[in-house]
């Protein structure tokens, strides 16, 4: 899929989108809804829309998505903190990203969770202060942070195979004719 952005500043417009979400979400008069419980909604409809644009990256349906976000949906329904709406939905991205929306080695992928994810937590619980703010300023680190998966795992080169020689652009057919025929020479010379 042709991609105007890439996925780096992808990660990052998001991140920043979901951060005033929940900046919103936790601005709202008190009532039917508590702030933390806000909060969690916010960064559920964050990651909803930020995993929709990684299927559609990956080549996936959005149907591959709703067995993950149907078992995150309950997780949202009975934790009753945003940290442990937060763990949970950090596990649920790593597993759109690595397991759903973009093949490649395995090995390459869970390293780069494993860096991502744990460390992004790690570096909210001691660097955001308590309270509102520090939920939207932790929704903005752990969205920095994500944005890292992109440069430990190339996702171009693990996107798709190359296309079979019809389904290629005629430009691409010449340039493989062209390659063909030096080396065609190429062996020639060589008395091959």
């Amino acid at each position: 899929m042709n991609r105007t952005l890439s996925p780096i500043t992808a990660t990052l417009i998001m991140a920043a989108a979901t951060a005033v979400l929940v900046a919103a979400a936790t601005n709202l008069p008190p009532g039917w809804i508590g702030r933390r419980s806000a909060a969690s909604l916010a960064l559920f409809i964050g990651l909803a829309a930020y995993s929709a644009l990684l299927a559609r990256w990956g080549g996936r349906s959005l149907g591959s998505l709703c067995g993950p976000f149907f078992i995150l949906s309950s997780v949202l329904a009975v934790s009753g903190t945003l940290a442990g709406f937060a763990v949970p939905a950090a596990a649920a991205l790593a597993w759109f990203r690595s397991g759903i929306c973009f093949p490649g080695s395995i090995v390459r992928r869970v390293l780069a969770e494993a860096i991502a994810g744990p460390a992004a937590l790690v570096l909210i619980a001691l660097l955001h202060p308590p309270g509102p703010f520090g939920w939207v300023l932790g929704t903005w680190l752990f969205g920095l942070i994500q944005a890292l998966y992109f440069v430990l795992v190339d996702i171009e080169s693990a996107a798709r195979p190359e296309p079979v020689a019809a389904q290629r652009s005629p430009h691409d057919r010449a340039g493989a004719l062209l390659k063909e025929k030096k080396l065609e020479r190429a062996f020639e010379e060589l008395g091959l």
